[in-house]
């Protein structure tokens, strides 16, 4: 199953034709730091659940900026419902903070947005940046993993057979109908159970669960 996300970049997006593509889930920014809010969001966002398209979004981490206001700024602006994936954490920059400082930072931010929706959030971040900060660290093995490493054939092995990636993202330079210019895509790592369990509880059941297959992605190794 496969996704893309999206953000300002890819300006005002049109899921009709995004699901026409066979894309089934879709994460967008929503917020970064505690002070900057995609200008896009809203629109796409209502969009999104117009067409019915599983949907989350994501809050861009800044380590220097107080992780207790970047929390409160992410959830001031992004009302998650029953179907939809948990709230992500994107964190892929240090901006010269020390790594323990960075995981003390992401532990606040998470454990206080859990509390808010009731379901664990997302860390998505890039295959360095996982196992310079989050590789073998207790407090984080609770969470799914949302892993960026880019080529069609890599199988981005977390290097713990016990910890698996969630989510993949393959490629930033991918194309869909209804987006303008390149959008980043991903895929899934499970079955359609799977994707269900991961969503918000109380909408899908597996036999109505919307799964789009698409025709025409290319094939990436499951590992």
């Amino acid at each position: 199953m496969h996704g893309i996300d999206i953000s300002h970049y890819q300006k005002d997006v049109d899921f009709k034709e995004v699901v026409k593509d066979g894309f089934s889930f879709v994460f967008m920014k929503a917020t970064e730091g505690n002070h900057l809010k995609d200008n896009h969001f809203e629109k796409n966002w209502k969009a999104a659940h117009q067409e019915e398209i599983i949907k989350s979004a994501y809050h861009f981490f800044r380590p220097k900026v107080d992780p207790y206001a970047q929390a409160d700024w992410f959830v001031k602006h992004v009302k998650l419902e029953q179907g939809d994936l948990p709230p992500v954490l994107d964190v892929e920059t240090f901006d010269g903070v020390a790594i323990e400082k960075i995981r003390e930072n992401v532990s606040i931010w998470l454990n206080l947005v859990e509390k808010k929706y009731g379901i664990k959030p997302i860390i998505y971040t890039n295959y360095s940046f996982y196992h310079d900060v989050f590789y073998k660290r207790e407090a984080f093995e609770k969470y799914p993993i949302w892993i960026a490493a880019y080529g069609k054939v890599f199988k981005p092995a977390l290097k713990d057979d016990k910890k698996k990636w969630s989510m993949w993202q393959y490629t930033d330079s991918g194309n869909s109908r209804g987006i303008e210019g390149d959008v980043d895509l991903n895929v899934f790592h499970g079955t359609i159970e799977d994707l269900k369990r991961m969503c918000i509880p109380g909408k899908y059941e597996v036999d109505d669960l919307k799964i789009h297959i698409p025709k025409s992605l290319p094939k990436v190794g499951l590992k």
